[in-house]
């Protein structure tokens, strides 16, 4: 994320009970818990903590974040999954575990679709279109060409991962033969930056992350951004649907979700806390510096953007012909 977000946290508060649903006090002294299913540090475990933090303060105390990571976010999944369906266990996840994952791995240990229900589209962030200076495109337009012309190597988080992904569906949209690039997976985004920056690949498409200070000391150069119109930490930068092609969004999502089979009432008060919680004026600022921007923070978003997503990444994962390994 950009600047130092991924590693800034978001601490979690207490504050004065306040009047609570009868579906939410229920059970008594029991902790209320937040799988977060990437490690802590993250944008997931700070916007699990501002949830938290909301939690508290109106009285589900305590509230805590279980930091359940690994295997591409199945396993914190997973573990939300077997939890007792009563709204006192919920999940913040990014989407791709229930809209890529299930086209890369067999078995997850839970159902993407059944075993979890969507509560809250919270935020979501693009990628940007980064190249080293030596890389002679300086548009998307010349990018392409540039790829055309010979096999364009590049860097992303992994196989299956976003950038992976966003540039593959960029050669699909864009009519590239399947020669035009050539991936190299690193293991994480950082290492994928870092083979950036050493050169050792011409480009990448990857969560932005320090990518805005990098372009300014022209250790970087941006072309094109994912999302449907430009991102305020890299304004110059147009978007890939501004360059050509419109149809062109791939953002990633962090959203709110519960086993399925939890109660309705529980249902619509983590719902509610959501919306109280992007609705907060210290949440705009952290998440303008987590680079991300907020969402509706609505359970029909939230299920539509897992449908939209499972569709569309399903299509561009059998098209590629992409295994994970």
């Amino acid at each position: 994320m950009r600047g130092n977000a991924w590693g800034r946290r978001a601490l979690m508060g207490t504050g004065a009970a306040l009047a609570l649903p009868a579906a939410a006090r229920a059970q008594g002294g029991e902790a209320w818990r937040i799988i977060a299913n990437f490690p802590p540090g993250g944008l997931l475990d700070g916007t699990a903590r501002l949830l938290a933090d909301r939690a508290q303060r109106e009285g589900r105390t305590p509230t805590v974040v279980e930091n359940r990571s690994g295997a591409a976010g199945a396993i914190g999944a997973a573990a939300a999954a077997r939890a007792a369906p009563d709204g006192r266990t919920v999940l913040v996840s990014i989407d791709t575990p229930f809209t890529v994952n299930p086209h890369l791995f067999r078995d997850q240990g839970f159902d993407a679709v059944r075993d979890l229900v969507p509560v809250a589209l919270l935020n979501s962030f693009p990628l940007a279109l980064l190249v080293h200076p030596s890389n002679p495109a300086r548009d998307l337009a010349g990018f392409l060409a540039a790829a055309r012309a010979q096999p364009m190597f590049y860097a992303s988080a992994g196989i299956g991962s976003p950038g992976h992904l966003a540039m593959e569906y960029l050669r699909q949209v864009t009519g590239l033969p399947a020669t035009a690039f050539e991936h190299v997976p690193q293991r994480g985004n950082t290492e994928a930056l870092t083979a950036l920056l050493a050169g050792t690949v011409g480009a990448g498409f990857l969560a932005i992350g320090g990518g805005p200070a990098l372009v300014r000391e022209g250790r970087l150069r941006a072309l094109a951004v994912s999302g449907p119109r430009r991102d305020p930490a890299l304004p110059g930068v147009p978007s890939v649907a501004e360059s050509g092609f419109p149809a062109f969004d791939v953002r990633i999502a962090s959203l709110l979700l519960a086993p399925r089979g939890t109660p309705a009432p529980a249902l619509e008060e983590w719902g509610r806390l959501a919306r109280a919680m992007l609705a907060e004026p210290g949440t705009a600022p952290r998440f303008a510096n987590w680079g991300v921007q907020a969402e509706d923070g609505s359970a029909a978003a939230a299920e539509a953007w897992l449908r939209d997503g499972r569709e569309r990444w399903g299509g561009v994962v059998r098209s590629a012909g992409i295994q994970a390994q």
